[in-house]
């Protein structure tokens, strides 16, 4: 609330004000992304946003050209309502930066299909007419610790979906939309991704998915360079969790001085890891060294506040 309404408060917290213009400007002066990481970043797009070359994608492969990113959880029939609002206002905010501010810029939604909050991901609600509330889910094994992304759905309540929209404008539209996206046998991740593409294809979005191939390389020097600070980075996190307590505020994320910034993907599993000691821990008995650890960054997820 204070960061609406009274941002004085929680300034010392972020690098700038959300909602002043000339912050977007400051920020933008701020990037320096070089051409080589940027030749990068477009092929790794361009294998994941079909053959075409769309006009976003030819406009951020130019120098100068800022993302404007948003994204969420890779949810049943797309989650809740405020993956839509978040993706419409990375797209408005991007032609905004673009017409009026004359810094170029293109809007990117991330796909979060490293979380494993299956429970999460499974279920949406939707409403009636009537105003009744109708939960809607699919059903797997409980326990899961696989990247959600990558899970496959088999049981879709699409009966129950289409018995909920009837009577309202546009639900067979909407319905005929879930239907060629969320199909038995696609991933979660596959069926979010063909969902929202096709619903916002006027608008130039553009989508990363964090698992694929092209992705994980892009990010396995950053990683790397995060498995070397990872002691530096979790005293400062410590330190800003205190400070928030000490401003009348909570710790945002929880964190111990043992907490590791990463997850290990493994055989399609994601591994809690823990650190201890300059080495990392897999459960109960397997020790990974900083430098094992560093070459296995192909392999590694960052956590939330990494």
């Amino acid at each position: 609330a204070d960061l609406v309404y009274h941002y004085e408060r929680v300034a010392p917290f972020y690098a700038h004000a959300p909602f002043v213009p000339a912050s977007y400007e400051a920020a933008a002066r701020q990037i320096d992304y070089p051409a080589e990481r940027r030749a990068r970043l477009i092929a790794a797009l361009r294998a994941q946003n079909g053959t075409g070359e769309s006009p976003a994608l030819q406009k951020l492969a130019q120098e100068g050209t800022v993302a404007v990113l948003t994204g969420q959880q890779v949810g049943l029939f797309s989650g809740p309502a405020y993956t839509l609002y978040k993706a419409l206002t990375a797209i408005q905010l991007a032609r905004q930066l673009s017409e009026t501010q004359g810094i170029p810029a293109v809007p990117i939604f991330w796909l979060a299909t490293e979380d494993h909050d299956l429970a999460e991901v499974s279920t949406c609600w939707s409403f009636t007419p009537q105003h009744e509330i109708v939960k809607l889910e699919t059903a797997h094994p409980a326990g899961s610790i696989r990247p959600v992304g990558g899970i496959a759905m088999d049981s879709l309540p699409l009966d129950q979906l289409v018995a909920s929209l009837e009577g309202f404008p546009f639900a067979e539209e909407v319905i005929e939309r879930v239907r060629r996206a969320y199909q038995p046998g696609r991933t979660y991740g596959e069926a979010f991704a063909t969902f929202l593409r096709e619903l916002l294809e006027p608008y130039g979005l553009l989508f990363f998915d964090p698992t694929h191939p092209s992705s994980r390389a892009l990010g396995a020097e950053f990683i790397a360079r995060a498995v070397d600070a990872a002691p530096d980075l979790t005293e400062e996190l410590l330190e800003r969790n205190k400070r928030l307590g000490d401003a009348g505020y909570h710790a945002q994320i929880h964190i111990e001085k043992y907490t590791s910034l990463f997850f290990l993907l493994e055989e399609g599993h994601r591994i809690t890891l823990r650190r201890r000691n300059g080495e990392y821990f897999a459960g109960k008995d397997r020790r990974i060294s900083t430098e094992e650890l560093r070459d296995k960054a192909h392999q590694i997820s960052p956590n939330a506040a990494l």
